[in-house]
């Protein structure tokens, strides 16, 4: 009982302040996974998430967001304390939301990534893991903290972001996004477009990016999704360009997902490519059986467990 009452929604109440409300959800997984280095190892991981938010008398609404993600992740040594630990903080209005900290850059916030099209997921994120995905562009170049407003109306979405250069010499670092989604009779399509220059941590010179995606869920359960970019590195070996594919179908309580992805160098003499599997097979209750796969020349692997969220 004491459990329940614990991982249930707590309202907690101000003199003179609105009602405020804190939420605390969770999710577990256990099974195996082979790094394609080591024999095959046992996984588990727990991930805790504690939710709030509120209203001003106003009517701003505001909230906050914490990731407890270090409750023992049999894949990973050693946790990355690069950023700011999984927190995020916004407020909202009529003038859009602001949000800060561990969020996506608006040209990451604008696009659709093919290795999340229709994906249901592995609980070693095999999928995305490959040599040929691109999932956040230039974020996170410096501490991960980021700064991003965005605003909807109608069917169009835009988006502007920037994130300081806190390890170099103070250099902004800043991204603008647009989207669009429309219903054709059952078809959702999405649209997206966005430019990002990053501050570098080294030469005081800003690696660029502009890219584009598109994506399409049928009403029959098909979803398929591209998306392109192309990049201005200062680096010798930086990308150039990188392109992704994604394709999800889904029925009845089975998850079917494939991706493949490429990035071109500037120098054209490290270009790799690589493609990724998920499948999963929902039991019902919030426990859902996964299987991940990941190919690329670097590595050949697969994770094969339980998700389970409460």
């Amino acid at each position: 009982m004491k459990k329940v009452l614990f991982a249930s929604t707590a309202l907690v109440a101000f003199s003179g302040a609105a009602v405020a409300d804190v939420a605390l959800s969770g999710r577990a997984e256990m099974g195996i996974f082979d790094n394609d280095v080591e024999s095959a190892q046992f996984f588990t991981d727990i991930d805790v998430s504690f939710t709030m938010s509120g209203e001003t008398d106003g009517g701003l609404t505001f909230g906050a967001s914490v990731d407890l993600d270090e409750g023992g992740d049999g894949a990973a040594a050693v946790a990355d304390n690069t950023d700011d630990g999984g927190a995020t903080i916004f407020i909202a209005g009529s003038f859009g939301t602001i949000t800060m900290g561990d969020t996506d850059g608006a040209l990451d916030w604008a696009l659709t990534e093919a290795g999340n099209v229709g994906t249901p997921g592995s609980i070693n994120d095999d999928e995305t893991s490959h040599d040929g995905y691109v999932g956040s562009y230039l974020d996170g170049g410096s501490d991960g903290q980021i700064l991003r407003w965005d605003y909807s109306f109608g069917d169009f979405g835009v988006a502007a972001s920037i994130e300081e250069d806190n390890g170099g010499d103070g250099e902004i670092g800043y991204a603008i996004g647009l989207r669009y989604s429309l219903d054709l009779g059952g078809t959702t399509v999405a649209l997206g477009i966005g430019h990002q220059e990053a501050a570098s941590l080294t030469a005081g010179d800003q690696d660029s990016a502009t890219g584009v995606s598109a994506s399409a869920t049928l009403a029959n359960g098909l979803s398929i999704g591209v998306v392109y970019a192309d990049w201005d590195s200062a680096a010798v070996d930086g990308a150039d360009s990188n392109f992704g594919i994604g394709v999800g179908y889904s029925t009845g309580a089975l998850s079917l997902h494939a991706n493949y992805g490429e990035v071109d160098t500037n120098d054209g003499s490290a270009d790799t490519d690589g493609f990724g599997l998920a499948a999963a097979y929902d039991l019902g209750g919030g426990a859902v059986v996964h299987l991940g796969y990941r190919n690329d020349d670097t590595a050949d692997t697969y994770s094969l467990g339980l998700g389970l969220s409460f």
